[in-house]
């Protein structure tokens, strides 16, 4: 059995080493001061604060400082990061950085549209990416200042937080939302957008809006669609077990197998909470299945013409040939608006299903999007449906209608980042749509 001294010695081995005399504290505040995040100055060489010793010794290494990363306070690493004179080159921004300096420059690349993914802090190779095409838009303008190559130095860091615009950057974060008839596509968050005049169905704006791409649970507009001329809504129907064949991160109303219930209920279950467990029943009890059901959305968007359409599920979970373009949702969404069944489903607020013998109690379902909501930033008076959609790969999408002075209009974003950035297009995409048919 090891011994307790032992087994602290063995311990004891794994921990970096540092160089005698080494003033761990004032090292750790000198660190805090070019912006490492490590904590606070305790002296205590734990995980960050080696993190961060091991970050500063590879940038120095890179300037051709006979120097290894290793995270351990050596006597040479220790001078080093102390000299002044190297406080430039120990504040860049590289792979491997983290913390809220590295999470704005995310923030504000996302915002110029050069990053389409989430803002965590960490400098990895998506926003060393979205860093080099920020420096090869510049570089063009200050040669002399930008060296295109995915490392954000203290000036580089100084410019791409400034007002961008003046270097001609059109981005989302500077548009001039008094001016809505001046909006162009440079100024959408959505990777794919489509706004038309639902009367004319005239498109008014369009954002790579024939390009295939993941649909989510906006697909469940075909879903309804479909089942509309398929099954009638007041049929009593039984929940088959295909419901509960859904996967494990799935939204669901809840439906059970084996419960009875209305099919419009059903419906309104799909829509207004995005049941996946519903879309399967619904697929199931008016095709017999859910293949055979994905065959007659198909043929659904055939009759639509949308061209650059495929659905294998009736949920919209990825899958492999599931696609469609924000061009095709809105032709959909216009021909659904149409009917009054598919008009009154998509835009109904909150709807209660009846009790049955799997549920004790009624479930009152509502839509709580923020564009719905009086109180929220991003309401949008006039603003009705139809449907939204998330997953991970297909990012944020939302299908919506607007309606003022006897003008409709239909719009979709595809790709979004967040649904705050998909709220901000739509009201953009419908301020514009007036603007120009007014």
């Amino acid at each position: 059995m090891i011994s307790a001294v032992l087994a602290v010695c063995m311990l004891l081995s794994f921990l970096p080493a540092q160089a005698e005399g080494t003033d761990i504290k004032a090292l750790q505040t000198r660190l805090l001061d070019l912006g490492y995040e490590i904590g606070k100055a305790d002296g205590i060489l734990g995980k960050k604060s080696s993190a961060a010793i091991a970050l500063a010794q590879t940038l120095l290494a890179e300037q051709g400082f006979d120097i290894q990363s290793t995270g351990t306070p050596d006597a040479k690493t220790v001078e080093l990061i102390m000299k002044e004179e190297n406080s430039g080159l120990l504040q860049m921004l590289v792979k491997g950085s983290w913390g809220s300096r590295v999470k704005e420059v995310q923030q504000k690349l996302i915002g110029l549209n050069l990053m389409r993914s989430h803002a965590d802090g960490q400098y990895g190779t998506n926003t060393a990416t979205a860093v080099l095409t920020f420096e090869k838009q510049l570089a063009e303008q200050l040669p002399d200042q930008i060296k295109p190559d995915g490392k954000l130095t203290t000036d580089e860091y100084k410019l791409l937080m400034s007002d961008l615009s003046k270097y001609g950057f059109e981005a989302p974060i500077y548009f001039d939302d008094t001016r809505p008839e001046t909006l162009k596509e440079t100024y959408l968050y959505a990777k794919h957008a489509c706004l038309i005049n639902a009367s004319t169905g005239e498109t008014l704006l369009e954002k790579a809006a024939d390009e295939p791409a993941e649909p989510a649970s906006t697909t469940k507009i075909m879903t309804l669609l479909t089942a509309l001329s398929l099954c009638d809504p007041d049929k009593s129907v039984v929940i088959p077990e295909e419901a509960a064949d859904i996967p494990a991160d799935s939204t669901r109303v809840p439906v059970t197998p084996g419960e009875t219930m209305i099919m419009r209920d059903l419906l309104y279950g799909m829509m207004i909470r995005s049941g996946n467990d519903a879309a399967n029943a619904v697929a199931v009890l008016c095709s017999g299945s859910v293949d055979a059901f994905a065959e007659e959305m198909n043929k659904t968007a055939v009759k639509l013409g949308m061209e650059n359409s495929h659905f294998v599920n009736p949920h919209g979970y990825t899958a492999e040939g599931h696609y469609t373009s924000a061009r095709d949702l809105v032709k959909a969404a216009r021909y659904g608006l149409t009917l009054k069944e598919f008009r009154e489903i998509v835009t109904c607020m909150w709807y209660t299903l009846p009790k049955t013998e799997k549920r004790d109690e009624e479930l009152v379902i509502t839509q709580k999007w923020e564009i719905f909501n009086p109180l929220s930033e991003y309401y949008i008076p006039n603003a009705a449906g139809v449907k939204s959609g998330y997953t991970s790969t297909a990012g944020f999408c939302y299908v919506g209608a607007y309606q003022e002075n006897g003008i409709t209009l239909i719009a979709a974003v595809m790709g979004g980042q967040g649904r705050n950035m998909a709220w901000t297009d739509l009201k953009r995409l419908f301020a514009y749509g007036m603007a120009v048919t007014n």
